[in-house]
């Protein structure tokens, strides 16, 4: 019995019951979205920047349920946002408490947190490096960056640290100033590799800048000898 047939026979209140169980309706854009992102939201427990993620499955899981409750004829997807919107809410909030709660736990007693804004000069002075850093010349400091790649990647007793995933991992080219040279005091080494890295150790400024082993970045101004790399 095909379709007509059946609406035939059928009053015209179930008439438009049949038609709308044999309308094609799509799968809503927002509520895929909100899905993927979902997928993906556990990242944001491995660095600050990641937090994104949840929001916008968060973000598009709201879209979804608009679009959806809007025109419910049109698209399916509603329990997928549903199940989405509250797991990205869910990630979102672990993530950020735990991310807050290492912020201000992670800088040892003896330490003051450096942060890469610190070294960037001022344009108003003559001078090629931060005024900043002439104040935390030999201190002992805590700074957060990645392990730019050089020849060498395993095994690292001396590297150039950077402050984001641009000038470390993707061929930017980081100014003198955006840079800092790790030399680690001790038995321990580090590996290149893409997750942030925590250092501790005493800073240093070099007026005159000091030359590296790197061909990318031969010279610094700023360098850390560091007892700990996390």
């Amino acid at each position: 019995m095909n379709t007509a047939t059946l609406k035939e026979q059928i009053s015209p209140p179930m008439q438009k019951k049949v038609e709308n169980e044999f309308a094609y309706r799509s799968i809503s854009r927002s509520a895929i979205a909100a899905v993927v992102f979902t997928v993906l939201g556990p990242t944001a427990f491995l660095t600050q920047p990641l937090v994104l993620i949840p929001v916008l499955g968060a973000g598009f899981g709201v879209l979804a349920l608009a679009n959806i409750r809007r025109f419910p004829d049109e698209l399916i997807g509603l329990v997928a946002a549903k199940i989405s919107l509250f797991v990205s809410l869910f990630l979102l909030v672990g993530s950020v408490s735990m991310h807050s709660y290492v912020y201000l736990t992670e800088v040892p007693d003896d330490c003051v947190r450096m942060r890469f804004s610190d070294l960037r000069p001022n344009s108003r002075t003559p001078l090629p490096y931060s005024e900043k850093t002439l104040e935390l010349d030999g201190q002992r400091v805590f700074l957060k960056g990645y392990v730019r790649p050089g020849a060498k990647k395993r095994k690292l007793k001396e590297f150039i640290l950077v402050g984001d995933w641009g000038t470390c991992c993707f061929g930017g080219n980081p100014k003198i100033t955006d840079v800092v040279a790790v030399k680690i005091v001790g038995d321990q080494t580090v590996d290149y590799g893409y997750s942030l890295r925590r250092i501790v150790g005493t800073f240093r400024l070099n007026k005159n800048t000091r030359l590296t082993n790197e061909k990318d970045i031969p010279q610094v101004f700023y360098e850390i000898e560091a007892d700990q790399v996390r």
